[in-house]
């Protein structure tokens, strides 16, 4: 994915779980409605100066608002039932050492 589809994914993700419209943004950018629609569409390359104050903005780095990484967030999930016998139970364990171990590996191949 190219530099400007990860910042403008991100923003449009930020933009929402903020409850913030393109409006505020402009606002905030003391830039026009109108070439927020064109720079979160992708008509309109984000400059590097733009992405700095995208980046103050959102509270994130530069960075981080271009690295196209996975967070480092702990993933939750929940499973419904219970494991009635011996069998679902080892399988269940051996789902969990397995993920265990991707993410092992994965934080390997990063450093």
């Amino acid at each position: 994915m190219r530099t400007n589809d990860v910042v403008i994914d991100k923003v449009k993700s930020w933009l929402s779980d903020h409850n913030k419209s393109y409006q505020w943004l402009a606002d905030q950018l003391l830039i026009s409605k109108s070439l927020v629609g064109h720079m979160l569409s992708g008509e309109r390359t984000l400059q590097p100066e733009r992405i700095r104050q995208l980046a103050d903005l959102m509270d994130v780095s530069v960075m981080e608002l271009v690295s196209e990484g996975v967070q480092d967030e702990n993933l939750s999930v929940n499973l419904r039932g219970s494991t009635s016998n011996r069998r679902s139970k080892r399988d269940l364990e051996h789902l969990l050492f397995a993920i265990e171990d991707y993410i092992g590996l994965a934080e390997q191949v990063r450093k």
